[in-house]
């Protein structure tokens, strides 16, 4: 396993070849630039399989340096870590939106950052990675129902930079220290009837309807500090860094709204009908080792508790599109 690190501080590059040693860990490559780094990514003969980035970088920082790798076929899928100092974690949402799936703070622990390194060993040895979707991307000569990914798969959508994989939010959220968990605020949106969008959409519909609930739910919480994540099975997962929680129970009726508005259709006529259910926010679990399961646990059962009340009403909003849906192929 190959390692590239890039930091602009000769004094980084000089101990991280020394702790990996060390440790037993990757063959480690070092760049002191983001243009250096991109001439090594560019390189046929060279290939690395985890990246470690500084966000505080002149020129081009790390953030930039991220979505620009992402952009590049042979690593959209390469776990890329962050350096970045105490002063730079406010930018920490931004990195994760631009691809990123895990970071390490400076002035870093040995141990901490062989930990964090080793998650991404790990990573980049399981294969395959959760798949990404382009709504504008049509796979031709495939029917409804036929897709490359799995119902219960977790998926990202293309250019929908609040939306990350559920492992890198799971990162995100165990490293928050105590200060920002007070305003740290997560919820699960759940897309009911999921599996009716599945069987009746192509696979461009499907990413579509996905990307459309990640937008209503954006517009409407409108914090700069929202990610999620999509579990499958129609789940999303929330994290918002704001001082008040979003109202509720008026994020579902917005959100909902919304949907109902842009009222998509399928190729085939059908109305999408995306109709969500929105559990009440948590404050995550204190303990860093039980934080991400349980918290997410939390957070699934209150959409799941909202999804059963909401269940008449979402059959009578959907008999309605149906209805109007009929009316239009009539008229």
């Amino acid at each position: 396993m190959k390692l590239l690190a890039v930091d602009d501080n000769p004094q980084i590059l000089e101990v991280l070849p020394a702790i990996f040693r060390q440790a037993s860990l990757l063959q480690i490559t070092l760049a002191n630039s983001a243009a250096n780094a991109l001439a090594l990514l560019n390189d046929p003969e060279q290939h690395f399989d985890v990246l470690l980035l500084d966000i505080n970088m002149p020129q081009m920082d790390g953030i930039d340096l991220c979505r620009h790798i992402r952009l590049m076929p042979q690593y959209r899928t390469a776990p890329i870590l962050m350096l970045t100092s105490a002063a730079d974690r406010d930018h920490i949402e931004r990195a994760f939106a631009a691809g990123a799936d895990d970071y390490v703070t400076k002035p870093f622990d040995v141990k901490d950052i062989v930990t964090r390194v080793r998650v991404a060993e790990r990573m980049a040895a399981r294969a395959p990675r959760a798949k990404s979707l382009d709504p504008n991307y049509r796979y031709l000569d495939v029917p409804e129902g036929v897709h490359p990914m799995r119902l219960a798969d977790p998926v990202r959508i293309a250019k929908v930079d609040q939306l990350i994989l559920p492992f890198s939010l799971g990162n995100y959220l165990s490293q928050l220290s105590r200060r920002r968990l007070d305003g740290c605020h997560i919820f699960s949106v759940r897309l009911l009837d999921v599996g009716m969008l599945y069987a009746s959409a192509k696979t461009h519909e499907f990413a579509l309807g996905l990307k459309q609930v990640v937008q209503a739910v954006t517009q409407v919480v409108h914090c700069p500090r929202l990610l999620m994540a999509y579990q499958g099975e129609g789940t999303f997962i929330c994290i918002t860094q704001c001082e008040e929680a979003p109202a509720w129970p008026e994020v579902e009726e917005r959100v909902q709204d919304m949907l109902n508005k842009s009222a998509q259709t399928l190729e085939n006529g059908w109305p999408m009908g995306l109709i969500v259910a929105i559990g009440n926010p948590i404050t995550p679990n204190a303990s860093s080792n039980q934080r991400v399961k349980k918290t997410f646990d939390r957070a699934v059962e209150r959409a799941l508790h909202r999804e059963k009340a909401k269940s008449r009403q979402a059959f009578q909003i959907r008999q309605m599109a149906y209805q109007n849906s009929i009316e239009r192929h009539v008229s």
